[in-house]
């Protein structure tokens, strides 16, 4: 058994697995920031169109949610509302998929990219170009695994909205909230302070140094 991280490795264990057969090999999607020749801010922006020049540049993927109280909509607009608050910065969307609920996301998602000149969405920007993007950028938001994950490993902040990922293991650069304007507001606010910065500075994710197939 190879898992991701020693927390996930002990609960293999716990399950009855014998310990020398379970071994944290980190996440492989750490691995593709390693090996992949990621685009820098000029290339990045050229590539999308889309100057990256606010005193706050923020990336969005947002999924629907199917077992929380509060409907998709519901949440995006209250992610909307709250990105509203917000002065002098730059979004970058990606689309979420093609469900009902996720249409619902994207629609909404279009209508205020249409009244924000400030903003762009992407239906996808495939690896190398989601991955320069949160280099680039300075805070991730949504409820996507990549905040979780991948996000850490740029010591870049993430905004955890909701439940979607409850339970997974987070480092300290994530700040969950719930799915509300200013639970949403305020987690941004805090993830620009001069506290919170340094504590990024000397964090290590959890999901390993990008060596998971070595390991395995």
């Amino acid at each position: 058994h190879f898992t991701s991280t020693d927390q996930y490795r002990n609960r293999v264990i716990q399950l009855g697995e014998i310990p020398e057969n379970v071994h944290n090999v980190g996440a492989l999607g750490v691995e593709n920031i390693n090996k992949l020749n990621l685009l820098d801010k000029n290339k990045l922006e050229s590539e999308l169109n889309f100057k990256l020049n606010g005193r706050l540049n923020i990336l969005v993927t947002f999924h629907p949610v199917t077992l929380e109280q509060n409907s998709s909509k519901k949440q995006i607009l209250a992610l909307l509302e709250a990105i509203d608050m917000l002065e002098n910065i730059k979004v970058i969307f990606t689309k979420s998929n093609a469900d009902t609920d996720g249409r619902i996301i994207n629609q909404m998602i279009e209508e205020y990219v249409k009244k924000n000149k400030n903003c762009r969405c992407y239906s996808s920007l495939g690896q190398l170009k989601y991955l320069s993007a949160i280099k680039h950028c300075d805070i991730v938001i949504g409820n996507s695994s990549s905040g979780i994950i991948e996000a850490p490993s740029f010591k870049k902040p993430t905004i955890n909205i909701g439940d979607r990922q409850e339970n997974r293991i987070k480092a300290d650069s994530v700040i969950d909230c719930e799915p509300r304007k200013e639970e949403i507001y305020n987690a941004i606010i805090k993830s620009q302070t001069k506290d919170f910065m340094k504590k990024l500075s000397k964090m290590n994710s959890p999901y390993g140094n990008g060596n998971s197939s070595e390991k395995i």
